[in-house]
């Protein structure tokens, strides 16, 4: 199992962070694009807001490139030799970055009310938005108009797609059929 490396492309509230949460459990390293905007941010001194992430990531993308965040992140994931899984993957370039890594690219999605529901709950900072304000900056980064995020075209480049709309217990149930499956190809390769 030490050689699979898992990538999460999914909605806002949609259950990647369970899903990570798992595969930590399992062994896996979690390795998150948005540490570097959160490094960035928390470097100038900015708040937390859903609204100043996204500004930030776009900003570090159009400065170095659309796959920025997925390099940087690769990087540091490099030496770990162990099982890792990537998270907050937001573009096609992304993507293809760390699928030609050898990164097998999971898309997870749920319901917006779902996902709404989720967030409120979590109580991350920038978590704290009422439900309009949650499906624009949702639009703006599922449909591509926030420069360098566009979810849907990235979670449609994924090798694999999970629904999490119903109990935890189902979605992890569909988590490890995907690391079943990623084991087979691995050892296939071997």
């Amino acid at each position: 199992m030490s050689h699979i490396k898992l990538g999460l492309v999914g909605t806002n509230g949609s259950g990647k962070s369970s899903a990570s949460s798992y595969l930590v459990e399992k062994g896996f390293v979690w390795v998150s694009l948005s540490d570097v905007v959160r490094k960035t941010v928390s470097e100038k001194g900015l708040s937390e807001s859903r609204e100043t992430l996204i500004a930030t990531a776009n900003q570090l993308k159009a400065e170095h490139g659309q796959d920025f965040l997925a390099r940087e992140a690769f990087k540091s994931a490099e030496a770990l030799g162990q099982p890792v899984v990537f998270d907050s993957v937001r573009n096609i370039a992304e993507v293809q970055y760390l699928v030609a890594q050898g990164v097998q690219m999971i898309g997870v999605d749920a319901p917006a009310e779902l996902r709404f529901s989720r967030i409120a709950s979590r109580r991350r900072p920038g978590d704290d938005l009422d439900f309009e304000t949650f499906k624009r900056l949702d639009d703006q980064e599922n449909y591509g108009h926030s420069s360098g995020q566009n979810i849907y075209a990235a979670m449609d480049a994924c090798q694999a797609h999970l629904t999490n709309s119903g109990e935890l217990a189902d979605f992890l149930q569909q988590v490890d059929q995907i690391v079943a499956l990623a084991k087979g190809a691995a050892h296939a390769t071997a």
